[in-house]
């Protein structure tokens, strides 16, 4: 695990910042559109919800809409809003299009180069805010806003308490944050277990990307094996076929340092569990569309019931803060 502090040397910020302009130009070199409405099949994804637009809308679209009603919820009408770590910009677009004000940050340029090209073709008009993007750290933007939005950005930094102190300078004095951040802490060798079942059982009907895996982890011991690859790959945000994660950064702070520094820097407005596995399921679905849409549909059903009961773990959380008043 690399440590990324916002103390630290310009050149750990820069090999994140390349790691991310590497990761677009592939996907966009492979035909990715990053906007959830005008989303196409992009095959260069082979388990990822970015694979199918429906499998983005199912996955992406409903997160990004639980964080803007969040939005709605906490803060107010036009309210101006400031996302840290947009990357190609799906978030902050579909926020100006909820009628929102919004400012994307990131630290990669392409990734920014992109937002911009894909706002600027947007043919959704109806009830549009404003959008403008910058290539900035954080720490060095300048600017008060009503809602800081960050979606899975603060676990890239070391030192969450400090992170957070210097995110919230950025609030107005009434402003709130709203956030979601990976858990994966919490997640257990039981939910791994569950998902390997999914894949086997897909595998032998023929809807998984793996088409022999159901055969490979018939065997106990095989099948044992299995669920100890799945839960790594589940803690460490990839695959072995990923060769990483995100970036150099990537899973530099836990779920709960991050979720403590969050409640000790703000006033607390709402708290809610995420998804289990979903993420990293969708996009390895494979079959007949409609087949596959009905599968995805039904496991994204399942994971939100499971979490809700808690008969699974989840893998993420979503906080809403307001600014402490002093």
């Amino acid at each position: 695990m690399v440590r990324y502090s916002t103390m630290d040397s310009s050149k750990n910020l820069k090999s994140e910042a390349s790691a991310f302009d590497r990761r677009i130009e592939e996907r966009i070199k492979a035909g990715f559109i990053p906007d959830v409405r005008r989303a196409v099949k992009c095959d260069y994804f082979y388990k990822s919800f970015f694979r199918d637009p429906y499998f983005m809308k199912l996955y992406l679209g409903n997160e990004i809409n639980y964080l803007i009603s969040k939005i709605d919820k906490f803060s107010h009408p036009g309210a101006k809003v400031l996302e840290i770590g947009c990357g190609p910009g799906y978030v902050s677009l579909e926020t100006a299009r909820a009628g929102y004000h919004v400012t994307g940050i990131d630290v990669s340029e392409k990734a920014i180069e992109i937002a911009k090209k894909t706002a600027s073709s947007n043919p959704y008009k109806d009830g549009f805010g404003s959008l403008a993007f910058e290539v900035s750290p954080f720490e060095k933007f300048e600017g008060l806003f009503d809602v800081v939005l960050i979606r899975g950005a603060i676990h890239h930094m070391s030192e969450p308490k400090i992170v957070i102190e210097k995110i919230i300078q950025h609030l107005n004095p009434d402003g709130i944050l709203v956030c979601t951040e990976p858990s994966r802490e919490r997640w257990r060798k039981q939910d791994a277990a569950q998902v390997a079942l999914m894949r086997g059982l897909l595998s032998l009907t023929g809807n998984w990307y793996e088409e022999s895996l159901g055969e490979e982890i018939l065997e106990p011991n095989q099948f044992e094996e299995y669920i100890d690859e799945v839960y790594l790959e589940y803690f460490e945000q990839h695959d072995k076929n990923e060769l990483g994660g995100q970036s150099p950064n990537d899973n530099s702070s836990e779920g709960p340092e991050i979720l403590n520094s969050l409640r000790e820097n703000l006033t607390e407005l709402e708290y809610t569990n995420g998804i289990s596995y979903i993420y990293r399921m969708l996009g390895g679905i494979r079959g007949p569309e409609d087949i596959a849409h009905k599968i995805g549909k039904f496991l994204a059903m399942y994971d939100k019931t499971c979490v809700d009961a808690g008969y699974m773990e989840p893998n993420s959380y979503f906080f809403v803060g307001k600014k402490l008043q002093h």
